[in-house]
């Protein structure tokens, strides 16, 4: 098999690029051992995914959601992100919304929005991580 110069450069850069996207490139270290997450899907909206990673402000939850039946392009929602100690103790909540919001639902391909936020802790082993629709405006969201 004869491979040329610039076929050979391509085909590192391919394998390179398709690590890098793969595997992710990292600002964050790993999520401290001893967290488990929980998700809640409502009002249409499907948490597909729950991502944790430490950073110098604290834990970093974000992820993907997604439209179920019953979406209705509705604005009316946003993401309740709750960390529950092992004795079963709020030991943190924040609200965020996802983007883009509506979520955009297009049958030829795959869709849906992300999130991220940044609570401003580390917990402690045994934690729980717990993300919910909350089917209200984050104006309004009273928790």
């Amino acid at each position: 098999m004869n491979i040329t110069k610039s076929s050979q450069t391509y085909l590192i850069t391919a394998l390179v690029l398709t690590v890098t996207f793969v595997t992710g490139c990292a600002s964050a270290v790993k999520a401290p051992m001893g967290l488990r997450t929980d998700r809640k899907s409502a009002g249409g909206v499907e948490v597909k995914s729950v991502n944790l990673a430490t950073t110098k402000s604290g834990l970093r939850v974000s992820g993907k959601v997604g439209c179920m039946i019953g979406y209705g392009s509705s604005r009316r929602r946003h993401l309740d992100v709750k960390v529950i100690g092992a004795n079963g103790a709020v030991l943190a909540h924040v609200a965020t919304s996802f983007s883009p919001n509506p979520i955009q639902h297009n049958p030829r391909f795959r869709s849906g929005s992300a999130y991220g936020v940044t609570v401003p802790l580390v917990p402690p082993p045994g934690s729980v991580v717990h993300v919910a629709v909350h089917e209200t405006l984050l104006a309004d969201c009273g928790n």
